[in-house]
């Protein structure tokens, strides 16, 4: 009897493996850092030397006249090698967050633990998990089927036959460049058929097979007659041939079906070029077969005959494959040369990230502001200060509401990870505004009012969280986003609400949501703690330059009696000392 569901669990397997393994392709054609090993010299591999754990960018080795080399990552599902040296400053989404070990059965490759961007976990929150839910559904369908003690060993020999002979985990390998440069290798192998076929051959054939081997069959036959038919031949290419199958099925019914990522799979898929047991390496551009007459490859005469031709026209993310036995177009990986390999560009003071605010973004007091959300902690390199906003205010005598500012941090200090803010400037310069990723992405709960998104989005329908863990289900009609107001002629900046025709909001970038009663107020100046905005900056020593006017206080009483402190006098900030 065991038999019988151990089969629908081969089978099961089976669809588990290949949705893993379109998503571990996705995986790295979508974040550069799949890196994998070449195979051991007859000498032995020589020890890795691991780079530090830290924030970087990953640029591709292969130097374009344009400049497009630097991974750029814009959504969950979407990157590219397209971002140049002179833009990736300002880009959060070109900060990796990189950790590494060295892969204990061959320390000339490194084992990726931590592959982070943009809110995106790679290792953590996607492959790993992956794996573990492959496993534990495994190990719970067959402890159903089979009961808890056979069951047990059941899986246990999954996980040493089939699991164990394969290699899930991404790695990364030294490779030096055509200008003896430093870089690595990116790739993924495809795990080998090889093991299924031995699993399905043990419980269909001998003492098991004659216990339960005509329940495992039809419930393989239940799944695919071509599955069935493969696994019969023990044949591991038409296994995957079949597991392919299954997986495009898959794709075409997935939310994914039509980005770009999944027309990448595809394409191979129906190209037959993702094969089992096989390494892919990331590469930037492409690959061509070039068929010439029926002429098979031949090295002494490569372009008279069939051949692989790099093609380097887009700056995109694609991968080739490690055979060297491809006897009618030739090998792939050395057509490639640089394009497959990939630079670490460690995040620091010569790479620096950093904020641009707008020239348009200046208040009265000479200062440049903008707003900030992204994944990574950081501490403040350059002469620039983060505020948080701690709440809203009802409106005061002169019909303003005010965004109450409290001050998060300033040079030297540490902004925690996802923490939207409001950072305030003395230059336009990038140079001059650096922020240092360090750290790991652990969030910090606060009273902080302020949201933001890591890739943007429609603002009908966005979901969001405040610095509680609040959530907003965002609207034209309660979002204010960070501006300065032009109409006003003190050109008090803050958040404001946005124009009908704006529909989407970009990521990167903090903003307020509003609750229902607080959304009457289209819009919000700052108020720093001080009682200070950036709008309104005229300063007085004493009350008698003003005599002639009316006080009111920062809540917009009147005040008969002004001692020393902040009033607003004839629409202007009046500070008696």
């Amino acid at each position: 009897m065991a038999e019988l569901e151990r089969m629908d669990l081969s089978a099961k397997k089976l669809l588990y493996n290949i949705n893993f393994m379109v998503k571990h392709l996705h995986s790295v054609l979508i974040f550069v850092l799949g890196f994998f090993s070449v195979a051991a010299s007859a000498q032995g591999p020589a020890a890795v030397t691991k780079p530090n754990d830290g924030y970087y960018r990953i640029v591709n080795a292969r130097q374009r006249p344009d400049g497009k080399q630097y991974v750029y990552v814009t959504g969950k599902i979407a990157a590219q090698p397209n971002a140049t040296k002179a833009g990736v400053a300002t880009l959060a989404g070109t900060v990796v967050h990189l950790e590494t070990k060295v892969d204990d059965k061959d320390p000339s490759r490194l084992n990726v633990t931590t592959l982070r961007s943009q809110g995106v976990d790679v290792i953590n929150g996607y492959l790993n998990p992956a794996i573990e839910q492959v496993e534990g559904e495994l190990k719970k369908k067959l402890k159903e089927k089979l009961g808890g003690f056979v069951g047990s060993l059941a899986y246990g020999t999954i996980e040493v036959d089939v699991i164990g002979k394969w290699d899930l985990k991404m790695h990364m390998k030294p490779v030096k460049t055509s200008d003896n440069r430093n870089a690595y290798y990116a790739f993924a192998t495809v795990p080998s058929m090889e093991p299924v076929c031995s699993f399905y051959k043990k419980y269909t054939t001998g003492g098991l097979g004659a216990l339960a081997g005509s329940s495992v069959k039809a419930a393989v036959k239940g799944v695919s007659m071509g599955l069935y038919n493969a696994l019969e031949a023990n044949n591991p290419d038409k296994v995957w041939d079949e597991v392919l199958k299954l997986a495009l099925a898959k794709i075409e019914s997935s939310p994914y079906a039509g980005t770009e990522i999944a027309n990448v799979v595809k394409r191979y898929i129906k190209a037959d070029r993702i094969n089992q047991g096989q390494t892919y390496y990331l590469i930037s551009g492409g690959l061509k077969k070039v068929t010439v007459g029926n002429k098979a490859f031949d090295p002494a005469n490569p372009t008279g005959t069939s051949h692989n031709e790099y093609d380097g026209t887009l700056p995109k993310f694609d991968f080739v494959n490690n055979n060297t036995t491809d006897q009618w177009y030739g090998p792939e990986l050395p057509v490639t040369g640089d394009a497959a390999m990939w630079i670490l560009e460690k995040v620091d003071d010569t790479n620096y990230f950093g904020v641009k605010p707008s020239t348009n973004m200046k208040g009265r007091d000479g200062k440049y502001y903008t707003t900030l959300y992204v994944d990574f902690p950081f501490e403040i390199k350059g002469d620039v200060v983060a505020y948080t906003i701690e709440g809203v205010n009802a409106k005061n005598a002169e019909g303003y509401y005010f965004a109450k500012v409290k001050k998060l941090a300033q040079q030297g200090d540490i902004v925690p990870a996802q923490t939207a803010v409001v950072l305030e400037c003395n230059s336009t310069n990038p140079a001059d505004n650096q922020l240092l990723p360090t750290g790991d992405e652990t969030p910090v709960t606060s009273n902080n009012r302020l949201c933001g998104t890591f890739f943007g989005g429609v603002i009908n329908g966005l979901t969001v969280k405040d610095g509680v863990g609040n959530d907003y289900n965002v609207t034209n009609d309660n979002i204010r986003a960070f501006n300065i107001n032009t109409a006003d002629s003190r050109n008090p900046i803050g958040f404001y609400k946005v124009k009908s025709n704006v529909t989407n909001i970009p990521g990167n970038k903090a903003f307020v949501v509003l609750t229902n009663a607080e959304a009457q107020a289209k819009g919000f100046v700052l108020e720093f703690e001080d009682g200070g905005t950036t709008g309104i900056e005229t300063i007085e020593t004493s009350k008698n330059s003003t005599e002639d006017g009316v006080y009111y206080d920062l809540q917009g009483r009147r005040v008969e009696n002004p001692t020393r402190g902040i009033y607003i006098v004839n629409g202007k900030k009046v500070v008696i000392k």
